[in-house]
């Protein structure tokens, strides 16, 4: 991973350092590879799992300390062991089980999450999911760890610096409607102030050209995608190879 210490975790990621307490939340979709699991645990305060999700846990790098969900997948398979997790049985069909892990998140107070496992398999789920940063954002800071990259929320009147390598691959999609006064510095294709809306324009498979990479937004929501290592093509325009 290039910009990211796997020795300090995800507590030290650059697009989402930690800054309170913070939950990793282990989604049933295709799951992450050990060492990505083991980066966002590192000086993660709680690990969940929704519903099968990682069962039957003790492969995992850390033992969940709750299960979460309606438990349609795990039914006839659960299984309360002395040192196991902790299950908690939410019967509600109207909420996803990683949203369920996010209310009962929210309510205890945890303004931080890392959902894992959040995409792929049922494009249904994955865009839900996404949306989901959206509705909590008055509640949990959420960054979707993909098998490849991070996606996080910038709101209105948000502005950020990054230290990430030159090469770096990112996006940025408008998440609810307009953004507008978007303004975009050491990037390849810069932005100053631009409206950034469903209709367009792209900004998506950008890079960074200088480090920070500065962005910051006036009104409306974005989605941020951060290619985790650079591609093969920009490695091999690295200086010295």
């Amino acid at each position: 991973m290039s910009d990211y210490d796997p020795e300090q975790g995800g507590a030290s990621c650059p697009i989402f350092p930690k800054q309170g307490p913070r939950a990793v939340v282990l989604c049933n979709g295709p799951p992450p590879p050990d060492s990505l699991l083991e980066y966002w645990l590192t000086g993660a305060d709680l690990f969940i799992c929704t519903d099968a999700a990682g069962h039957p846990y003790d492969h995992l790098p850390r033992i969940p300390e709750i299960v979460i969900g309606d438990f349609d997948s795990l039914a006839g398979r659960i299984l309360n062991g002395r040192d196991g997790p902790r299950f908690l049985q939410v019967d509600d069909q109207y909420t996803s089980d990683s949203e369920k892990a996010l209310l009962f998140l929210a309510e205890r107070g945890i303004g931080e999450v890392v959902l894992m496992g959040a995409t792929g398999w049922r494009e249904d789920h994955t865009f839900y999911n996404f949306q989901l940063l959206e509705r909590f954002a008055d509640q949990v800071n959420i960054c979707v760890a993909g098998h490849d990259s991070d996606i996080i929320r910038l709101g209105s009147q948000s502005q950020v610096s990054w230290e990430l390598t030159p090469g770096t691959r990112f996006s940025l999609l408008p998440l609810s409607g307009e953004v507008s006064g978007v303004t975009l510095e050491g990037a390849m294709y810069p932005l100053l102030g631009e409206t950034l809306s469903l209709q367009g324009p792209a900004a998506i498979s950008n890079r960074v050209t200088m480090s920070p990479l500065l962005i910051s937004v006036g009104e409306g929501s974005l989605l941020v995608m951060v290619d985790r290592e650079l591609g093969p093509e920009v490695m091999d325009e690295m200086p010295g190879r």
